[in-house]
């Protein structure tokens, strides 16, 4: 692509000083133009339909070839257009005219001028593109408009911000909801609680413990968290047979405890969270010894050591080791300090299948920290705790952070398959006669090429709406 500027076919840079209706602001606006059409990337990312444009005096953007580029016949002149122009550098232009065009043939025709004279909008793709990630890092529309400020750029209103947020949301819920992930059946599941414009929501979100995507994470507009909704939210998971479970860990709410008791979730396998147990258990340990909730102060004895016994358990690293401490502690402890601290014991041991689950299937974990991460994702938009108005507005929060950060996922994982690839090549390489080396690298690359495929959905809307010009794709 290339830029000329022309006053009745003479370079206007030569006449410049001799245009009373031309500013020096005009000028650098064309010098601008100039210097991103010699910029090596955006000359990468620009496509052949971009239509070369000349300014002519009174701020009159033309086409430089006045020709229909499907029927190659000349275009008539159909009035103008007038147009601001906001850039991503923070300057402002106004009072230009686009020249409108038609074609015989085709009828309206619309030059497209790219980025920098955006089509149907006055601020450029790049502002756009800019607020969505402000407002996805977690900012409210009044902060992304200060992060503009401060930055000494344009500052767009808070409803164009939204607007542009929007505009994006649709596409963004529909790859999240319907694009197949490579998942491995072993998922993290939990919740934080939010209000949305006063009443309470949960959000539920189930993540894959071993490559980190972001399966399914829903806002439920509901004052209690009823077994209902979390069978719904499980149903919905699935999609449509696209998604099988295998193993969950959960942070161990008794809401839980009916529901994978039912057939149709019976034969997942459910681990408990450690991490939340322990929690409890040492709650639990303080309040026997008569300190409450004081859960900083010394223990007295011996419930200093009554915790470290029962405390061992969860260091064993098998599952025979683990029952053993256990037994060791209640021969040690049961019927000898009190009430409390046998209930305790009887707890453990009702507790225990679920809590060293991950010792018999090791693709399970024994903490949900993966989850916990994922509610850290969501923690750090402020206003989504309580500062939400609307259920849309909740969803499209959660579904910008959950198309994000898979985009990111996909990558990883793709750059992961093909570092072992390329293992299997050389291993091959040192022995050719293998042939069940040779089928299981032919079977990465079809699984390879469907991910891809998958990858593409992602791949799509992010160059859309939220490619920045100085950003390099890790994976193609």
């Amino acid at each position: 692509m290339s830029i000329a500027v022309k006053q009745n076919q003479t370079p206007i840079k030569a006449i410049h000083a001799n245009l009373t209706d031309f500013s020096p602001e005009l000028d650098a606006y064309c010098i601008l133009l100039e210097k991103k059409l010699e910029n090596t990337e955006f000359s990468d990312i620009s496509s052949d339909s971009e239509d070369e444009f000349v300014l002519f005096p009174g701020r009159l953007i033309r086409l430089k070839n006045e020709v229909c580029k499907h029927h190659e016949i000349p275009l008539t002149k159909n009035g103008t257009n007038d147009r601001t122009i906001y850039t991503s550098e923070g300057k402002s232009y106004k009072n230009f005219k686009l020249q409108r065009y038609r074609c015989k043939k085709c009828g309206a025709y619309k030059p497209d001028y790219g980025d920098f004279i955006p089509g149907h909008a006055n601020y450029q793709e790049e502002v756009k593109v800019k607020a969505r990630h402000y407002y996805y890092l977690g900012n409210t529309p009044g902060e992304v408009r200060n992060l503009f400020r401060v930055n000494g750029t344009c500052v767009p209103s808070e409803s164009s911000i939204r607007n542009w947020v929007k505009e994006a949301a649709e596409p963004i819920r529909d790859v999240v909801m319907n694009t197949k992930l490579p998942v491995s059946g072993y998922f993290g599941f939990d919740e934080i609680h939010a209000r949305t414009n006063g009443e309470r929501t949960y959000i539920f979100s189930l993540v894959d413990l071993w490559d980190g995507f972001y399966v399914n994470v829903n806002a439920q507009f509901s004052p209690d968290r009823d077994a209902g909704s979390i069978k719904r939210f499980f149903s919905s998971s699935k999609r449509k047979g696209k998604i099988k479970f295998k193993g969950l860990v959960l942070d161990g709410s008794n809401t839980y405890g009916g529901i994978f008791k039912s057939w149709r979730f019976s034969y997942i396998k459910v681990q408990r969270c450690q991490t939340h147990y322990k929690k409890n258990l040492n709650e639990t340990i303080y309040e026997a010894a008569g300190l409450g909730m004081k859960v900083k102060e010394d223990l007295p004895e011996p419930y200093d050591e009554i915790k470290k016994v029962l405390f061992a358990v969860f260091n064993r690293s098998t599952l025979y080791r683990a029952v053993w401490q256990l037994l060791m502690a209640e021969m040690k402890l049961y019927g000898k300090v009190s009430e409390k601290v046998d209930k305790i014991i009887d707890q453990f041991y009702t507790l225990f299948p679920n809590l060293f689950r991950y010792l018999e299937d090791t693709r399970l974990q024994p903490t949900n920290n993966a989850t916990e991460r994922m509610n850290l994702d969501l923690e750090r938009y402020p206003s989504l705790k309580n500062g939400m108005k609307t259920g849309e507005g909740v969803n499209i929060v959660v579904n910008g952070i959950v198309f994000l950060h898979n985009f990111k996922a996909f990558q990883k994982y793709i750059l992961k398959t093909e570092a072992k690839i390329f293992k299997l090549d050389q291993n091959i390489a040192e022995f050719p006669e293998d042939g069940e080396l040779i089928r299981l690298k032919q079977g990465l690359r079809i699984h390879l090429s469907w991910v891809r495929k998958y990858y593409a959905n992602y791949k799509g809307v992010y160059l859309q709406y939220f490619k920045l010009r100085h950003q390099i794709f890790i994976v193609e």
